[in-house]
């Protein structure tokens, strides 16, 4: 096994999973399915990216592929120091970025963090794809229901309700049709093995629990047409 975006063949432990971390892009199992979905769109010199929160792996993959046409942003770019000219966006005040601007929006377990109806931030991010462009995503599914609050209800409650304790809401696999499924259109199933062979999976470390179904690694591809509510 070696890690599909650096190369490397060395993986450390995260939390409870055991061999999951690249030791030197530091991607997990999501990141390097991410990066599979990435690579098949064929990104070159004169497409433009938007990438919220840059994962190094993906950021090293993509900056001298794309040039001026990759940017990256996030609400604290001073976190991000390996990423040049890292700029500043805050998902819940989207109204002056330019509308139509991008061929692909990036971004890995950002939306459960945002402390603003989901659907404003939904409503910007595709208002921001050029007609043709994609939104590529991961968002956490967790088992239950859809549960959120912006209340200050400390560190120790929000990792109970939403499993870490700086997020604002939990994706619940049980109504995902009744939150995120009213929002933008979600295909009926979920099978990485409809793209890619079970042993390219297996040779960059995803593990089988991150090939079906609802999860954490979960990759959508959204079209601009995928949002539902009117522009």
């Amino acid at each position: 096994m070696k890690c599909n975006i650096c190369g490397c063949e060395d993986f450390v432990d995260m939390n409870s999973r055991k061999n999951v971390r690249c030791r030197n892009c530091e991607s997990l199992e999501r990141t390097r399915l991410f990066w599979m979905y990435v690579e098949r769109f064929n990104i070159s010199r004169g497409d433009k990216v938007l990438h919220i929160a840059p994962e190094r792996g993906i950021y090293q993959g993509l900056r001298d592929k794309l040039g001026d046409g990759y940017t990256t942003a996030d609400i604290s770019p001073e976190n991000y120091a390996f990423a040049e000219g890292c700029r500043k966006i805050d998902l819940t005040d989207l109204d002056h970025w330019p509308s139509e601007e991008y061929d692909y929006i990036f971004h890995i377990h950002v939306m459960e963090h945002i402390p603003c109806n989901i659907a404003y931030t939904l409503f910007h991010l595709h208002r921001m794809l050029k007609k043709t462009g994609t939104h590529l995503c991961i968002i956490p599914f967790m088992a239950g229901r859809f549960d959120e609050t912006f209340e200050d209800i400390g560190d120790q409650e929000r990792s109970r309700r939403f499993g870490q304790y700086d997020h604002v809401r939990k994706f619940g696999r049980d109504d995902v049709g009744s939150h995120l499924g009213k929002i933008v259109s979600l295909p009926d199933k979920f099978d990485v093995t409809q793209d890619f062979s079970e042993q390219a999976l297996e040779a960059a470390n995803i593990p089988p629990s991150h090939w079906q179904g609802l999860h954490i690694g979960t990759v959508l591809s959204l079209k601009r047409s995928d949002y539902k509510l009117a522009f």
